[in-house]
């Protein structure tokens, strides 16, 4: 039987690739799967449950570019190690299948023949127009030398929900490609929360495609309601300083500890300009807490059911949210209801056998 490899950059740090890749290499018996991380400085925020290789030990990225405030010295320090880290990877893989969480790492970090020779599976991980807009994604000028990669070499493409695939095909060959759904998932909390308390959470990286801003304009209108936000970034001083005097609104750093967040808080906010799919949003409806979300990316239609689990805002102004606010904490027990129904999307015995499914197949695309 080949050998599953799950290459991430970094699998044991927080957001949702990292999160996806140790669930998936949890599905698997040690003996069958291995996450391949970039490289040897590793941040160690979560214990990881398979076995892990590190692909560079030492390179320019982690000398001179990890730490660098700068995206483009960290970007070009990243470009000296790509030759080393494709020759690695190359020696290491033969005949097996490939998880690539980007298309970044299929064009730059893997070789024509590692990519021919190999059982090779992209993941979806960010809304279609981005996919095809970041250069670490499908973009940027290396755009159709990607693509072309892509059907020249990737087998099995699995999308976050079935809203994408309308979208991917008008500029993604997917003729005679394994393309799959598969949502995230998440295990369910052993007890959930029974009480209401007049309080929302965001749960974010505070940088500015996650339109905190928004959020902060939106506690003005509620002052009954208190808003915690969780999260660390770059913006966070920015942030502060647009919400001082406001209140209602508490800047609760970064936290690890989601069952006390959903304790603490009966809505999760999403008002980013794009996502993936949000892990955060799942994590809201497995504790059966509904989730507020801008109908600004495909599958935010899939992650709430609007009305039932959640509502999906068409369109975002500070009134616009705080209503949808103020409709959720009148009847929270309904949507209370409608998320308890939603979440067997993200059971993970469902998702863990639709992988296993997938990957163990003797018989799939190369």
């Amino acid at each position: 039987m080949n050998h599953i490899y799950i290459l991430e950059a970094d699998p044991t740090t927080f957001g949702g690739i990292q999160h996806f890749v140790r669930n998936l290499a949890s599905y698997f018996p040690q003996d069958q799967v291995t996450l391949l991380a970039y490289y040897g400085e590793l941040s160690g925020i979560k214990p990881v449950d398979a076995p892990l290789r590190i692909i560079l030990e030492h390179g320019s990225f982690l000398r001179r570019g990890y730490r660098s405030p700068s995206a483009r010295i960290r970007n070009l320090a990243l470009l000296l190690d790509i030759p080393r880290i494709r020759r690695k990877l190359e020696q290491l893989l033969h005949g097996d299948t490939l998880v690539l969480n980007s298309a970044f790492a299929m064009y730059f970090l893997c070789t024509p023949k590692l990519l021919r020779e190999n059982r090779i599976v992209l993941v979806q991980h960010t809304c279609t127009r981005m996919m095809k807009r970041r250069a670490f994604d499908f973009g940027g000028v290396f755009q159709k030398a990607k693509i072309t990669c892509f059907r020249k070499y990737v087998g099995t493409f699995v999308m976050l929900s079935s809203r994408e695939h309308e979208e991917f095909r008008q500029w993604l060959p997917l003729e005679q490609k394994n393309t799959q759904v598969i949502r995230h998932a998440m295990r369910f909390p052993a007890d959930l929360p029974e009480q209401f308390p007049r309080s929302a959470a965001v749960l974010a990286r505070l940088i500015p495609l996650k339109r905190i801003d928004r959020v902060i304009a939106t506690a003005k209108l509620l002052p009954d309601v208190i808003f915690n936000i969780y999260g660390t970034g770059p913006q966070e001083q920015e942030l502060k300083k647009l919400a001082s005097g406001i209140s209602n609104v508490c800047f609760k750093g970064y936290t690890n500890d989601i069952d006390k967040v959903f304790r603490d808080n009966s809505i999760l906010l999403i008002t980013s300009d794009y996502e993936g799919y949000n892990v955060g949003g799942i994590e809201a409806c497995v504790y059966g807490r509904p989730v507020i979300v801008l109908d600004t990316y495909p599958a935010a239609g899939d992650l709430v059911e609007n009305g039932k689990s959640g509502i999906v805002l068409k369109d975002y102004s500070a009134s616009a949210l705080a209503a949808a606010i103020k409709k959720v904490l009148a009847d929270p027990a309904h949507y209370r209801e409608g998320a308890l129904k939603h979440r067997d999307l993200y059971d993970i015995s469902s998702v863990r056998n639709a992988w296993r499914a997938l990957l163990l197949r003797e018989d799939c695309e190369k």
